[in-house]
């Protein structure tokens, strides 16, 4: 953007913080350092639930573990406070420049073998009425500066059919609603990391890791945040 015109919009419309409204940047110091942050230390070693290091009330059923389709998955925030109003504020209110943000937050959590071994980063991409909606696919965004951080290809490996917004929809319906969503589009690489703002129930991801594993070999999952 031109710098002139970069100027002039900064003066109409100010950057500001999306935890406190303060002036200046997108995210403050203050509001980084006071984001609800995971403790890896202390979450789950398969689905990354916070405090399910020993006992995960996501993971454990009657019958023992209940299988997943990825091979682990992690999550930089609980989505609460500053966390959920930065997901909105990139998601709903189409503050793109916060793309680069939620990257570096999700590199920090993304443990270092799984960026060694990664072949590519995907994500879950946008469906058709969502694009109109929004303009952009949010995630793919977020991908591109993820690979330029870790140094891996960022590609488009799934599409998704119109669903129902998974937000209204309770867990079983977000697994119905997830069933034969996604295609792929691309022939997948052996290793892959696939990424989302948000892991809720994991029926979209898990939907998406289904998927990916007909041709892939592993999938891990990362997430900037974690409903909990």
């Amino acid at each position: 953007m031109n710098p002139l015109v970069e100027a002039a919009l900064e003066f109409v419309w100010p950057t500001r913080c999306v935890g406190c409204d303060e002036h200046g940047s997108l995210l403050c110091p203050s509001c980084r350092e006071a984001l609800p942050f995971i403790d890896p230390a202390l979450a789950c070693p398969r689905c990354g639930a916070p405090f399910g290091q020993r006992v995960c009330t996501e993971c454990s059923t009657a019958e023992g573990l209940r299988p997943l389709p990825f091979d682990g998955a992690v999550s930089a925030c609980e989505f609460t406070g500053t966390a959920a109003r930065l997901v909105v504020a990139y998601k709903d209110q189409f503050e793109r420049r916060l793309a680069p943000v939620i990257a570096g937050l999700i590199f920090e959590v993304i443990p270092r073998d799984w960026v060694r071994t990664s072949d590519s980063i995907t994500w879950i991409p946008s469906d058709a009425e969502a694009l109109r909606r929004r303009g952009f696919d949010h995630m793919e965004a977020v991908a591109e500066e993820l690979a330029a951080i870790i140094g891996r290809p960022a590609s488009m490996l799934l599409s998704k059919a119109n669903a129902t917004d998974q937000r209204v929809l309770d867990k079983q319906e977000r697994a119905d609603n997830m069933r034969g969503a996604f295609e792929l589009i691309a022939e997948p690489p052996q290793r892959i990391l696939l990424i989302d703002d948000v892991l809720t129930s994991g029926a979209t991801l898990e939907g998406a890791s289904q998927m990916l594993l007909t041709a892939a070999r592993t999938v891990h999952v990362a997430t900037f945040a974690r409903v909990w």
